[in-house]
């Protein structure tokens, strides 16, 4: 926000302020009250300038006096606040990682048993973008020790409540959800998380993510809505705030929501593409949605049942039906493999748990998918 040197405590020492601080030539006298009163980093300065406006954004981290990062903004008037958003997520973008290995280096600092809570959360969260089975179970090890020894640690339980969805993925699909013990385990943690601290958006975030999993339609958006309006410029909220929108037939404002995501990180990891490529379908824009799979999929098309069947459907809709032909050939053959179902279930009912777990709720947006998945050759 273009706020004038607003501390990133939240407190504005508008009374410790000289009369006039350069553009890019911050005030020691500055930086020190905002390190007297808690503050790791300052930003910015409005100027008039008759019917144009300068804003200037710099970061300084006040206890180490480091310049972090600054820029400069001349507009019309009138363009002021369509700056505003842009500004502030110019800001994350930039100092994200810093202020992440900030609380990392400041978590050393907590009690023994404190720190080597957050140690085994911070190593589970490093492992946490890696798919495969086995990094999913040292994860899941690693927020069970983390809790065991801080029962109070919110964000650990989130992280475990992930981490049973994950097991749940790689145990078998086809299962009753209200009958899988690791399914019912993720959404009690996401609801433990909540008790212990509901005024943090993550917290709200994974207990609304838990929620669209289970199709609770109703309670996702609750808890979604309240994370991202918690906390708009964290990407992972975005993202996943993107992907609710578009599993509530809103894919135009996921769509909005799921580029804020990439710009705010555009070096995410690549799950982001999974659901951004399920709105670009959505959209109709099946080439886009078709690139995006095939990224998600060369590597190991056998893990990826869910997106070869999207991806196979997305063909089918482009007219490539050789190349959705053999989507299917792998769609059919992973979930034979991983199936735990009705024994005597065949592409059919694989179909209809696909259409379930792509957590659709309106009926146009299932047809749509059926309609590529029937043009791919499946009996959808």
């Amino acid at each position: 926000q273009a706020q004038n040197r607003r501390g990133s405590s939240g407190r504005t020492p508008f009374g410790l302020r000289p009369p006039y601080i350069p553009p890019l030539l911050p005030s020691l006298i500055l930086i020190d009250a905002l390190s007297h009163l808690g503050c790791r980093a300052a930003e910015g300065s409005v100027r008039r300038l008759g019917d144009r406006v300068r804003i200037t954004v710099q970061l300084i981290e006040a206890t180490s006096r480091t310049h972090l990062w600054a820029e400069r903004y001349d507009r019309a008037m009138e363009d002021v606040f369509a700056i505003q958003e842009e500004i502030s997520q110019n800001i994350v973008a930039t100092v994200a990682q810093r202020v992440r290995d900030d609380r990392e280096v400041l978590a050393r600092r907590r009690r023994p048993e404190d720190m080597h809570a957050y140690d085994l959360f911070l190593q589970a969260n490093r492992l946490s973008d890696d798919f495969t089975p086995g990094s999913q179970e040292r994860v899941l090890s690693l927020f069970e020790r983390a809790v065991k020894i801080d029962p109070t640690f919110a964000r650990a339980y989130t992280g475990l409540a992930y981490a049973y969805l994950n097991r749940a993925i790689d145990n078998g699909i086809g299962a009753p959800r209200e009958k899988d013990e690791n399914r019912i385990k993720a959404l009690r943690f996401a609801e433990q998380a909540l008790v212990l601290d509901p005024n943090d958006p993550k917290v709200h975030c994974t207990l609304g993510f838990m929620c669209l999993t289970w199709r609770d339609f109703d309670r996702a958006e609750r808890h979604l809505d309240l994370a991202r309006t918690m906390n708009p410029n964290d990407p992972i909220i975005q993202i996943i705030w993107a992907w609710m929108q578009g599993a509530l037939g809103r894919p135009e404002r996921g769509l909005a929501a799921a580029q804020i995501a990439l710009r705010i990180n555009p070096r995410h990891p690549s799950w982001y593409n999974y659901y951004l490529s399920h709105i670009l379908f959505q959209l109709g824009r099946y080439s886009e949605a078709a690139v995006l799979l095939e990224q998600r999929t060369f590597d190991s098309p056998i893990r990826h049942p869910r997106d070869m069947a999207w991806r196979a459907a997305a063909y089918g809709h482009l007219g490539r039906i050789e190349e959705a032909n053999e989507c299917v050939d792998v769609f059919v053959q992973a979930v034979r493999t991983l199936w735990i179902g009705d024994p005597a279930a065949g592409p059919a009912e694989y179909v209809d748990w696909l259409v379930d777990v792509s957590y659709l709720r309106e009926p146009r947006d299932v047809e749509r998918l059926r309609a590529g998945l029937r043009l791919a050759g499946l009996p959808a």
